[in-house]
Order: structure tokens, then C-alpha cells, then sequence
């Protein structure tokens, strides 16, 4: 992994490379603040929270919007990474992702489940 890099990648990344769909935006606008854990460890590997690569919504369930996963890009090698659960959710490297049109070396981890209040609530916890 090479987190310098990565932070590269994601700093070039604007609000225009984001999907605008509903789910997605609901993602962007609650993930730091419901998992900071997450947050940090992702900010270490130079990875923007609120960037993702791919977010799979599922739907609501108990008021709650329900991430089957959500995924990002890290450039580098996937030797030094290893699978980890941070406020119950996994972290692993997937090889099922879009298309990514990188040429370095590079790989996608996905996030799962990812539980987040709706869009309109009043909170931003969890």
C-alpha cells in the first residue's frame, strides 16, 4: 500500500467524480461522523471517506439506510494489507468492483455493512 499515493488519488477527486444519486449522497454526507473509527483507519491509508469508488445501497431496514458495501481504491501493492473489523464492519480487498482505469499498481477494498440514518433525519449518528 502506499498511502501517499492514495491520498494523491482521492485529493484529485471532486464532487463531480462522486455519484449524485440519493443513496450515495446520504453516504457522503453521514459516514464520517457515524463511523470515526472507520474514518481514521481509512484517513491512515490515505483513503477520503466520503470519496467512495462504488457505494451498493440495499435499502432501508429498521429506519436505517443498509450499505451491502461500499468500496475504494488503494494505490499500491495488497501484500502489506490485511482484513480487519472496525465498528462492525469488515474491511477486505474484493476482486468484484467496476472497472477502474488505473495503470499503477492498485487494489479495492470494500466495506460491509454499512448502517446509516436516512437523508432528512435530524442526527448524523449512527
Amino acid at each position: 500500500m502506499n498511502a501517499e499515493k492514495t491520498k494523491q488519488y482521492y485529493d484529485h477527486l471532486t464532487d463531480e467524480d462522486i455519484c449524485h444519486c440519493a443513496y450515495c449522497q446520504n453516504y457522503v454526507r453521514k459516514i464520517r461522523s457515524a463511523y470515526p473509527e472507520l474514518a481514521g483507519f481509512l484517513d491512515r491509508m490515505g483513503v477520503d471517506i466520503e470519496k467512495p469508488f462504488e457505494a451498493i445501497p440495499v435499502g432501508p431496514v429498521n429506519e436505517m439506510m443498509l450499505y451491502s458495501g461500499v468500496q475504494y481504491v488503494i494505490i499500491g501493492s495488497a501484500d502489506d494489507f490485511r482484513q480487519v473489523s472496525i465498528e462492525n464492519a469488515d474491511i477486505f480487498i474484493t476482486d468484484s468492483h467496476p472497472m477502474t482505469d488505473l495503470k499503477e499498481d492498485h487494489f479495492v477494498i470494500e466495506i460491509s455493512p454499512v448502517l446509516l440514518k436516512q437523508t432528512g433525519e435530524d442526527s448524523d449518528d449512527m
